[in-house]
């Protein structure tokens, strides 16, 4: 009687970290794919932040103040002459 209570218990131990590991198993399984969507979330970001850190530094220069001075404020260097497209 002893051996049955005995081989029950080490089925029902057995079976219980059989059943903890698969699900730990299926839980390292989604925390990769998390982790890898963050990393192309990341690498998005730091491809924007690299497209605004090179509009940032574009606006440092003659031209890029120019260009903004162009299209935000419709300024126009001394000489030029504007065409405004009355058709559209």
């Amino acid at each position: 009687m002893k051996t049955w209570l005995l081989r029950l218990a080490v089925l029902a131990f057995v079976a219980y970290g059989t059943v903890t590991l698969l699900n730990l198993h299926a839980e390292i399984r989604e925390k990769e794919t998390q982790a890898a969507e963050l990393s192309e979330k990341v690498a998005a970001a730091e491809q924007e932040n690299q497209r605004l850190q090179e509009d940032i530094d574009a606006l440092d220069t003659d031209e890029g103040i120019q260009d903004t001075a162009r299209k935000k404020l419709g300024m126009i260097a001394s000489g030029e002459i504007v065409f405004h497209d009355v058709g559209n």
